[in-house]
């Protein structure tokens, strides 16, 4: 495809764009000599709106577009909205008007005018529409702020006023009036305001409003004269425009669903029945890995003990002496027995020893700082495996967690972008908008990754294995200590640490 070419259909498709936009919808060829708005505020805090628009064609034209603003994006990004119900068009006589309306985002389009007829001059043009769940209510006062004539239309109003009438008479010095004019965001007050009678306040643009430029009135009065929606109504108007915040409830019950069915134990013995010896056929650093199915610390130097305990390997504590012995520091050092046999270790246990002895059969704690560490996710890996293969978990509690927070990172940016593109969709203001699906993405990301750590799950034979542990854990914890020295005379005390040392 040649350069000209590919040019030319890039500027058809910003054409495209730009003619889809709502500011696009009038292109010239009139202007509008007055934008009168009645704002009737209902008990019900409905609000019915009559726009009286008095519109000179300078060619002729089929109609207007009018563009009215029934979504928007607060300053903390949530999503806000209205009903709205359009009850009918006609001209200054009262007789009706062609109108087709549709969503364009965040705006309820009116194409007013009928396609086989064309108008020029000065046209009259009547709106009637409601509008639900547009007044907001505070501790101290209930407001209605409302956008005029709207910031879309692409030619000048000459004169704009709104007339606010309230549902029952509201003295003057309890009412508040404001108004701004200019370009969306504009703070420039260009307006007059006047109380015309109990309940009743107008507000004029003092100068004429170019092109996409509008105004905008605030009327506040005191609670009671209005009459608002329970909070479950609210809540579920809420949830109507940010409905992404559900996403992460959905995401609980899910888990809670999947924990029930995939992560919890079968049922263990109502009772822990006192065990005066570990479980037997388990090794030390299993049993570790079993009660909490992590492989930690703790269970690799339970390992290394029971190792030790087996004749594998011999722990001594040296103290090494500086500065003609004023500074001594100890360190422990361990010495592999090459005459040991190697037949009765465990996958794991062969792994760890020879991670131990990788640099000699003489090594300390300060050779292992720097090279042990690697050793460590191979050793994990075989000690999840050996579990495995003894029926004790169903898979791996490491590739379970694993799993499930990868879904938590995969689900929190589904959540996150299809909570962006709805916003989108419905008109939000970016980057506003972008607050409310991130939350609901990163939360969504915390679940599972809340829920990762209880998912691994333990066969009936682990689950009688783990319940075995803990009445042995009972047992060391109530021994005597005189207990512990008639045991230790007899080389009981050795046998036991190992496995004392994997319950913490």
């Amino acid at each position: 495809m040649s350069a000209g070419r590919t040019g030319g259909l890039l500027l058809v498709l910003a054409a495209l764009l730009i003619l889809s936009s709502p500011v696009a919808a009038d292109r010239g060829g009139f202007t509008i000599a007055r934008f009168d708005v009645t704002l009737e505020v209902e008990e019900n805090s409905d609000l019915l709106v009559h726009e009286r628009i008095e519109v000179e064609f300078s060619e002729a034209r089929h109609g207007i577009y009018r563009e009215i603003p029934v979504r928007y994006t607060d300053p903390r990004g949530y999503q806000w909205g209205y009903d709205f119900t359009l009850l009918g068009v006609t001209d200054a006589e009262g007789r009706g008007r062609p109108v087709k309306q549709s969503r364009h985002g965040a705006y309820r389009r009116l194409r007013i005018g009928s396609a086989n007829r064309t108008v020029t001059g000065t046209q009259f043009y009547v709106i009637h529409y409601r509008a639900r769940d547009v007044l907001r209510h505070f501790a101290e006062y209930d407001e209605l702020y409302w956008n005029v004539t709207g910031h879309e239309w692409n030619t000048t109003v000459e004169e704009a006023t709104v007339f606010v009438r309230l549902p029952e008479a509201v003295g003057d010095e309890d009412l508040q009036i404001d108004g701004w004019t200019g370009r969306y965001g504009s703070r420039s007050r260009q307006v007059s305001s006047e109380i015309l009678g109990p309940g009743e306040v107008q507000v004029t643009s003092e100068a004429a409003l170019g092109a996409r430029e509008g105004l905008t009135v605030a009327v506040a009065w005191p609670p009671g004269f209005v009459h608002f929606p329970g909070p479950w109504t609210k809540a579920g108007r809420f949830l109507r425009y940010n409905g992404v915040l559900l996403a992460p409830l959905l995401i609980l019950a899910l888990l809670i669903r999947l924990y029930r069915r995939h992560g919890r134990d079968p049922r263990a013995p109502a009772a822990t029945m006192v065990r005066y010896e570990p479980p037997p056929g388990v090794s030390a650093g299993s049993l570790g890995t079993l009660v909490d199915e992590k492989v930690d610390l703790q269970d690799l130097t339970a390992a290394i003990v029971d190792l030790a305990v087996r004749g594998h390997l011999t722990i001594e504590t040296e103290v090494d002496e500086s500065l003609f012995g004023l500074v001594k520091r100890e360190k422990t050092v361990f010495h592999r027995d090459p005459q040991a046999e190697a037949g009765g270790l465990l996958g794991y246990e062969q792994r760890l020893l020879d991670g131990l002895f990788a640099g000699g059969d003489r090594v300390s704690t300060d050779d292992l700082k720097e090279e042990f560490y690697q050793e460590i996710p191979g050793i994990q890996k075989a000690l999840y495996r050996h579990l495995q293969d003894e029926g004790l978990v169903v898979g791996s509690p490491q590739r379970v967690r694993r799993i499930y927070m990868s879904m938590g990172v995969l689900a929190g940016g589904v959540v996150l972008g299809l909570g962006l593109w709805w916003a989108v969709q419905q008109g939000a203001i970016l980057p506003q908008a972008l607050g409310v699906p991130a939350v609901a993405g990163v939360l969504t990301a915390l679940l599972f990754f809340a829920f990762a750590p209880a998912m691994p799950r333990r066969t009936r034979k682990g689950v009688r294995v783990r319940a075995w542990a803990k009445g042995f854990e009972e047992f060391v914890d109530r021994v005597e200590d005189d207990r512990f020295e008639r045991d230790a005379a007899r080389g009981i005390y050795e046998s036991l640490l190992p496995y004392a040392m994997a319950l913490g």
